[in-house]
């Protein structure tokens, strides 16, 4: 009984802290690859990048990833208020 007890209490503790530094953590991957694809695409955005013709290289790789960012930056305000959100404002 004890032991079980013990199970349960460790099984509570894993799902209250790891689990949750874990969504953390993938938010924070997420964000660094929509800033990545940001750079990438810059040209297309309209924001002058003069390692445009390097960088759109990277594209192939990344194009099973488009439509997922597309979509994030479809929801966001502004992207300038977003990595503001991320930093915190001085």
């Amino acid at each position: 009984m004890f032991k079980n007890l013990l199970d349960k209490f460790k099984l509570f503790f894993k799902g209250a802290f790891v689990d949750s530094s874990t969504d953390k953590l993938e938010v924070k991957a997420r964000n660094i690859n929509d800033n990545l694809l940001t750079v990438v695409l810059s040209e297309r955005l309209g924001i002058p990048n003069p390692m445009y013709y390097y960088t759109i290289e990277i594209l192939p790789y990344i194009a099973k990833d488009l439509k997922g960012w597309n979509r994030r930056m479809a929801e966001k305000k502004s992207i300038i208020s977003s990595a503001i959100g991320e930093i915190g404002e001085p």
